[in-house]
């Protein structure tokens, strides 16, 4: 994080927007370069106040020693203004529009970025390793919060879905119910302001025929998808290729069942894909794509789309991958 990376950013919201102030917590963290981190996750204590010679940051005064010790934010050319915490909050908020200027990530968020993608892979590892098929969706849930936890992310989404409710929800918000014989588990996590996505698929023993079907299925979609993601590609366009593999694979009307994902950065996904969105990938993005497949079928990364390449951020070879069409993609793990 520096001050020529806040700079740079300023200067830029400025030529969009003219001056402003901004309370959302995407906006803040991105102008921040990752700092601002809330005490509430999601929420927006903070507002950030940039006119053209000058540039604060305005906070509650009982979070004085933490900002001083710990966000620095005159570090990054902002003045720290407190106010009273028993106070309203102040209706400085204008009506600007930052999102296009977040989609495009900078030399320095790709680093923090990729950072982020192995250290989340790396916990989600971890926690597979300690499941067991007695334990409960919950407690299968707190293995994998917690390693994340202890490497520095909030998690915002957790989903931890059974053998009896992975195969019938899309989104298995966890249960005392026990795991059983296979499971799936999905995380949005954030560190820094940026989020990561992924899904993995466990299966205690040999998987159910069924079940590979549906995590093949998925998988060559999430390929597909993956493959056509570059720079100018519009959202639209790429929902066609999913919707196009969906059909190739079997399932013509399983991307109705759920959202295929879209662009990610500053909140767990920037935007869906839609069927005729004009949004188009910047030189430089992030995409988490999740497409789905009734029975527990379901392929999610994060990955990084320039010119280059599409770079898996989360990638967990090590556990297991599926050769696809396209780029690899994680196998059911078996423990």
């Amino acid at each position: 994080m520096s001050a020529e990376e806040a700079a740079r950013k300023r200067r830029a919201a400025l030529a969009a927007v003219g001056p402003f102030a901004t309370d959302d917590p995407a906006d803040v963290r991105w102008l921040l370069c990752g700092r601002g981190r809330p005490v509430s996750a999601g929420s927006s204590p903070y507002t950030v106040v940039v006119e053209v010679v000058a540039a604060q940051v305005l906070y509650q005064d009982i979070e004085a020693s933490r900002i001083a010790a710990e966000e620095r934010w005159e570090e990054l050319g902002y003045e720290p203004v407190p106010r009273p915490c028993f106070e309203p909050k102040p209706s400085l908020a204008t009506d600007c529009c930052l999102d296009e200027l977040r989609f495009e990530l900078g030399a320095e968020e790709l680093d923090r970025y990729r950072a982020a993608g192995s250290d989340a892979g790396d916990a989600f590892a971890e926690a597979l390793g300690a499941l067991r098929p007695e334990l409960s969706e919950l407690e299968a849930a707190g293995e994998l919060a917690g390693r994340l936890f202890a490497r520095g992310f909030t998690t915002p989404v957790v989903l931890v879905g059974g053998e009896r409710r992975a195969p019938v929800h899309r989104h298995p918000l966890p249960t005392r119910e026990p795991l059983g014989a296979f499971a799936l588990l999905a995380v949005t996590a954030e560190r820094e302001g940026l989020h990561v996505s992924l899904t993995r698929i466990v299966s205690f023993g040999p998987p159910p025929a069924a079940l590979e079907r549906a995590v093949r299925a998925a998988a060559e979609v999430d390929a597909a998808v993956l493959g056509a993601s570059r720079p100018g590609a519009t959202l639209g366009e790429l929902f066609d290729v999913l919707a196009r593999a969906y059909e190739e694979q079997g399932f013509p009307e399983e991307w109705r069942r759920h959202h295929q994902g879209g662009l990610t950065g500053y909140r767990g996904r920037e935007a869906f894909a839609v069927p005729g969105d004009a949004t188009a990938l910047p030189e430089a993005c992030a995409v988490a794509w999740n497409p789905s497949v009734t029975g527990g079928g379901k392929s999610e990364d994060t990955a990084l789309v320039t010119a280059a390449d599409v770079e898996i951020l989360t990638r967990t070879s090590a556990l297991g991958e599926l050769d696809t069409a396209g780029l690899p993609r994680p196998a059911i793990v078996v423990l």
